[in-house]
């Protein structure tokens, strides 16, 4: 009975609301024999359902975590700095520790357990800027003078300022690479994303040692997937961040950056 009522009420959320609303938009339709007007709602109704309610988005983001397998941290070689990609946290004056973590805060705490396995000499965060009522606010700084308040890392924490995507994390790790001799970086990111991180980061000229983490699809999990499921915003959400990464890639392409 739990069961049943939990699917119910998720048919009360947004997603749900919605594939409701356009599926009694088909039925009339359909009822009144009106063939050409089911054109829009039946296409938007299949791809809301595709994308929503079936084990699909799983599988597309399992397609990309598939290549980057957890790495067994105890056989990761020494690095010059561990290089945490932004995405997992942003400043926050409302929160009593100053930070609110994200979906990919996963991110930061890969990072801090190399620094503490001594996989690093330096930890680098990267990460965009926020707009607040007090003005631009870095997301890379704030994370530095978190974990320094904190204590959590037994090493010195360097921040990228504000970044305006990967690419601009890259760069800017290339460039200290450069002025501080640095041969190899381990190079922390969501699994999905560690494809275009990984060869964004190369082709601006560091080496890098992939550490992928925040594991998203059901198969990376280790859960099973259902194919069939109430329409819900968490399979969206991983069908969204699917075709980020696959036209990130080819933008990236385009511009020479991978």
């Amino acid at each position: 009975m739990t069961s049943i009522l939990r699917s119910l009420a998720d048919f009360i959320e947004p997603t749900g609301m919605v594939w409701l609303l356009l599926s009694a938009w088909l039925i009339i339709n359909l009822r009144r024999r009106q063939w050409r007007a089911l054109l829009l709602p039946g296409t938007a109704w299949l791809l809301l359902t595709i994308t929503s309610a079936t084990g699909l988005p799983h599988r597309l983001l399992a397609s990309l975590e598939s290549h980057w397998p957890p790495v067994d941290l105890a056989a990761l070689p020494e690095c010059d700095a561990v290089v945490v990609l932004g995405g997992g946290m942003e400043p926050s004056r409302s929160e009593p520790s100053g930070i609110h973590f994200k979906g990919g805060a996963d991110r930061l705490f890969a990072g801090l357990t190399l620094a503490k396995k001594g996989r690093g000499k330096l930890l680098v965060v990267g990460g965009g800027s926020v707009k607040t009522t007090s003005g631009i606010e870095s997301e890379a700084d704030a994370t530095k003078l978190w974990v320094e308040e904190w204590q959590l890392s037994p090493v010195p924490v360097e921040s990228l300022g504000n970044c305006l995507d990967t690419h601009d994390e890259a760069v800017k790790v290339a460039a200290l690479a450069l002025k501080h001799g640095w041969k190899r970086v381990a190079l922390v990111t969501s699994a999905y994303h560690m494809t275009r991180a990984r060869a964004v980061f190369e082709t601006a000229g560091t080496s890098v040692v992939p550490v992928p983490c925040n594991y998203l699809s059901v198969a990376l999990r280790e859960h099973s997937v259902k194919w069939l499921d109430v329409p819900n915003a968490t399979n969206l959400g991983h069908f969204e961040a699917w075709m980020h990464e696959m036209v990130g890639w080819w933008a990236y392409r385009l511009c020479g950056w991978v």
